[in-house]
């Protein structure tokens, strides 16, 4: 099931998006950004958890940052005022912005739906989303 092919299309929230779970979670990557409905409930983590490069690296966010992702998520998922909508993680089209963003849904697909990397990796990549950028990683490996 996709978000709404209306919304998602439309000049005002031009992007694409994924479908991660329940019929209630969604991950989208969106041109401009949207404003909340009575049926959906959207959020980014862009400019809140940002990687700290070395030097030309972008990613993948830590997991500092990911544990704050996803206390995020679930407080989202929990909450009363939310329980019957739509919580959409959208993000940019900017290329490293958009590999953080699915790096920390496909995560906490892993952790927290017991989903398996596959299958929290194939909703990214599938129907005519854009590829993501590769990660690249500029410093040491060692101590």
């Amino acid at each position: 099931m996709m978000l709404s092919v209306a919304l998602l299309s439309s000049s005002k929230y031009d992007g694409c998006g994924v479908f991660v779970c329940l019929d209630r979670l969604y991950f989208a990557t969106l041109r401009t950004k949207p404003r909340s409905t009575a049926h959906t409930h959207y959020f980014c983590v862009d400019d809140e958890l940002v990687y700290e490069n070395f030097y030309a690296d972008f990613g993948p966010l830590n997991l500092a940052q990911l544990y704050r992702y996803c206390c995020k998520l679930n407080k989202k998922l929990k909450s009363y005022s939310l329980a019957k909508k739509k919580i959409v993680h959208y993000t940019s089209f900017d290329a490293r912005k958009r590999a953080n963003a699915a790096f920390l849904i496909g995560c906490y697909a892993i952790i927290y739906l017991r989903k398996t990397p596959e299958e929290a990796y194939r909703p990214l990549i599938a129907g005519s989303n854009p590829p993501f950028l590769p990660f690249r990683i500029d410093r040491p490996l060692y101590g």
